[in-house]
């Protein structure tokens, strides 16, 4: 007769019946100082299925869970695997959000880490001709562009602003703009809003 050992119970029961990301989330939660409530509302999910997200015999869905890791800035496998520094996050970039506007001649990645409501980093590409209004924030927020490469145009409350490689700009959010590049060059840059609460 088969006896089953305690410790092959313990393993079964921690590694094959646990949810293995409730740990990654909570880690990740509790680093970037977030709530269940507002990590929820960042994801569009109710408090309550984070809260049994979090807890060891949940089993969600796979949709939650891609939810959560894009609100957190990590892929899926982030939520499982165990970092060596609670205190580090690391976003490959096949993980960040982009958007395409003015038929790809603009295109936006958001480098930010996590999804916060008053900070967005993002990587902008702008193609030759590209000419892409932009999305004016709330009153009190901040805007910057800081140009890597080429030689980018933005345009702030009807007045144009030349934006040579290794200068900065930088304006009112709230404020109507509008983000070119009249140059034959492609341009790179980064943007940085700061919005406050």
């Amino acid at each position: 007769m088969w006896v089953m050992r305690e410790d092959c119970l313990n393993f079964i029961q921690v590694f094959c019946v646990s949810n293995p990301i409730s740990e990654g989330i909570k880690r990740l939660r509790a680093q970037h100082k977030l709530t269940q409530t507002e990590l929820a509302n960042m994801a569009g999910i109710p408090r309550a299925t984070l809260a049994n997200m979090e807890s060891a015999g949940s089993n969600p869905s796979i949709t939650v869970v891609v939810k959560v890791a894009q609100c957190l800035g990590v892929s899926v496998d982030d939520l499982i695997t165990r970092r060596h520094s609670i205190n580090v996050t690391q976003v490959e970039r096949k993980d960040m959000p982009v958007s395409h506007q003015d038929d790809g001649k603009f295109t936006s990645t958001r480098t930010s880490p996590i999804s916060t409501s008053n900070l967005h980093i993002n990587d902008v590409s702008m193609m030759p001709g590209c000419y892409t209004k932009g999305v004016p924030h709330p009153e009190g927020s901040h805007e910057l562009f800081l140009c890597l490469e080429g030689c980018a145009t933005l345009e702030v409350q009807g007045e144009k602003f030349e934006v040579q490689a290794g200068n900065l700009i930088y304006f009112l959010g709230h404020l109507p703009h509008c983000y070119g590049n009249e140059s034959l060059k492609p341009v790179h840059g980064v943007a940085v809003v700061f919005m406050m609460k």
